[in-house]
């Protein structure tokens, strides 16, 4: 390793965890732009946080093993793409796999049936306003903005008497229908 390879790859360590930090920062403001543009949520997994585990697994490869400059050419007749058996690409893919597993809920994907699925489930955390008041165990309406930014409105219910006007924050699903709670 050259001596200035070990500081590039500490700063490319430090350039995956501002990726990872920065994904779930912009995750917690579910139905914000941040959240769509920022975390690139695909599902319940965020992309940014992958590929930010990828490049932390890559430089912590890079610094216990540098990769092979002359592996990184173009693919010779005898085994060409020596780079991607190098330790700091393995290293970077089971980081990204890690940060991908983590968010997949693996028993509703491998016990949950299409019956069992409430798609309302993904709204829980979001914050939304009362457009109907919503009476206590009874039902009103609420707007929020999806994921795209575009205001949609869906039927809610609350274990409180909620004005017409007031912030809310989704807290769960009761049966088919958003639980909401004033705060």
């Amino acid at each position: 390793m050259r001596a200035f390879d070990a500081p590039a790859y500490a700063a490319l360590a430090v350039a995956g965890v501002a990726l990872i930090l920065l994904a779930r920062w912009a995750a917690r403001r579910r139905g914000t732009r941040w959240d769509t543009f920022v975390a690139l949520r695909s599902g319940e997994v965020l992309l940014t946080e992958v590929i930010g585990a990828f490049v932390l697994g890559y430089a912590i490869g890079a610094l216990i093993a540098p990769p092979d400059r002359a592996a990184l050419g173009p693919p010779g007749r005898f085994g060409g793409f020596g780079a991607l058996r190098s330790l700091p690409v393995a290293l970077g893919a089971i980081g990204a796999a890690i940060a991908a597993l983590a968010h997949v809920d693996l028993r509703d994907l491998l016990l949950g049936g299409r019956a069992a699925r409430n798609p309302l489930r993904s709204y829980i955390g979001w914050d939304a306003r009362v457009v109907a008041a919503i009476p206590a165990g009874g039902f009103g309406e609420i707007s929020l903005r999806d994921g795209m930014g575009n205001l949609i409105s869906v039927a809610a219910t609350a274990d409180v008497d909620v004005a017409t006007g007031a912030d809310v924050r989704i807290i769960g699903t009761r049966d088919l229908n958003v639980l909401v709670a004033p705060f």
